[in-house]
């Protein structure tokens, strides 16, 4: 997939479960299976979610007392989008989808700042770490990522190129290429250049369709929704 959504390093087995968070281990619905009495007791799935159904229910199963069992052996073919149009669709409409979701399973209003972390120690289970977590006039979740890095510090220098100041007119463009190169560099393969430069530039937008996404369906939900992207470094080839 172009963005990594999950960790997806589960071993066969009953899943960790993770309560008042968003973060917390689902099954795609494109492969999975509920009991009916589980689905009865948590009652079915929500049809405001745009988006995320998925996580939904499998937050609500668990919270009804239900374990979530990963089978890997447990397979489906899927059909991904073929056209970037269909594909920047749909990372737009996951974005604007999400902000309800996490009004919805994260009690009160707290802003939350959150950044991938893909180690065995993650205090998550599908590896994100919550570098913030404080109350606030009204609900916020801020990804911190490279690529949040790279717009902070492009938005930066261009306020500094409008407004002048010595210090910011050069420390920001520096931040900015060397996150923009960062976040190239962690899907990069020296043997393909190219095609890596290429799949960059298709992350980089489903990232943008992902973020702008959440940033408007926020808006709606009155919720500030700064996804997280979850792109890692690539697995050493074997």
């Amino acid at each position: 997939m172009i963005i990594d959504i999950a960790r997806c390093s589960f071993q066969r087995g009953y899943l960790p479960g993770k309560k008042n968070t968003v973060f917390h281990p689902f099954f795609a619905t494109c492969n999975a299976a509920f009991r009916r009495e589980a689905l009865d007791r948590a009652g079915g799935f929500d049809l405001k979610c745009r988006t995320g159904e998925d996580v939904d229910m499998s937050i609500r199963v668990a919270r009804a007392g239900y374990a979530l069992w990963y089978e890997p052996a447990a397979t489906v073919r899927h059909v991904d989008r073929h056209t970037l149009v269909g594909m920047l669709r749909q990372w737009f409409n996951y974005g604007v989808g999400h902000p309800y979701l996490y009004r919805k399973h994260v009690p009160g209003p707290r802003l939350q700042v959150c950044r991938l972390d893909t180690s065995n120690r993650a205090a998550d289970p599908i590896g994100v770490r919550r570098l913030l977590d404080v109350r606030f006039p009204f609900p916020g979740l801020v990804g911190a990522s490279v690529f949040h890095l790279f717009h902070l510090a492009l938005a930066a220098a261009l306020t500094a190129a409008w407004w002048g100041g010595p210090t910011a007119a050069w420390l920001a463009p520096g931040v900015a290429l060397l996150s923009g190169a960062w976040y190239i560099g962690l899907r990069f393969d020296w043997r393909r250049p190219v095609r890596s430069l290429a799949l960059a530039g298709l992350r980089y937008t489903a990232d943008f369709a992902f973020v702008l996404g959440g940033l408007l369906g926020g808006l709606r939900h009155g919720v500030l929704y700064l996804a997280l992207t979850r792109t890692r470094r690539q697995a050493p080839s074997t």
